[in-house]
């Protein structure tokens, strides 16, 4: 199957038209959203109802998802983002709140594991370095591994069959073939889409990815938006303005 792979959405509608519009024209068969649909954006309650109305969805909860529905505790966040979560909890309707109310922090399935951090922690811890990947490795298994939460777009992987040593990659706009295990399954990866709606690698666009399970290959696509159309959505809101200019360095 052809998947549509999208992360971190935060409220961010026009970039979000853009991806869905995106993976429509390339023909994706279902998705994955890696939590953190919403937070620091101005359309908490439209991105909610876009994404579930999605066929053949898999979804799963972030760390601002919890936040906004009262399972993750505010004193761990900046006053950027705990100012967008206040906001954001008398704007969403009983319908989209059940939504997020119904997403798990980790979703295993027969093709794939889902979560937002890392399988160890699945809504809080980032995934960064080599080390962690290989500490996080017994607790997958189905592979491949997607993840969100770093707002930006990298693969984890064994460098040797043996599992000795692991790698990062940050990851361009270019197809990525995964490894195979002998005998079919995939060898142990894990896939960062990067983020639709806050990209935090100095790259502008909305950043997302096509997963194609049959022929193994994962690609990344960036793709503009509207930024100043959502940075004028902010600042009517009355949220942070460091929530709108960061839009426009990707960071």
């Amino acid at each position: 199957m052809i998947y549509g792979v999208l992360a971190d959405v935060h409220s961010n509608l026009e970039a979000l038209k853009v991806v869905l519009e995106f993976f429509e024209e390339a023909g994706v068969e279902g998705y994955l959203c890696l939590g953190d649909l919403v937070g620091y954006g101005p359309d908490p309650e439209e991105c909610v109802r876009r994404v579930a109305a999605l066929p053949n969805l898999s979804a799963i909860a972030g760390n601002h998802d919890l936040a906004v529905i009262g399972r993750a505790d505010l004193q761990w966040f900046n006053q950027y983002a705990r100012a967008a979560v206040l906001w954001t909890r008398g704007r969403l309707s009983a319908e989209s709140r059940r939504f997020l109310e119904g997403l798990a922090a980790r979703l295993e399935a027969e093709e794939f594991t889902l979560v937002h951090g890392t399988p160890r922690n699945p809504a809080e811890e980032y995934l960064l370095s080599p080390e962690q990947f290989q500490d996080n490795v017994p607790f997958v298994k189905r592979w491949p591994l997607f993840v969100g939460h770093t707002h930006m777009p990298m693969l984890f992987r064994y460098v040797d069959s043996a599992g000795g040593k692991a790698e990062t990659l940050f990851l361009d706009e270019r197809e990525m073939t995964l490894a195979r295990a002998p005998g079919g399954p995939f060898a142990p990866a894990a896939l960062n889409p990067g983020a639709v709606g806050q990209p935090r690698d100095q790259d502008r666009r909305a950043s997302c990815a096509v997963f194609d399970s049959k022929a193994g290959t994962f690609r990344v696509f960036r793709l503009p938006y509207d930024i100043p159309g959502v940075q004028a959505k902010i600042r009517a809101a009355g949220l942070p303005e460091y929530l709108a200019l960061r839009l426009d360095y990707g960071q």
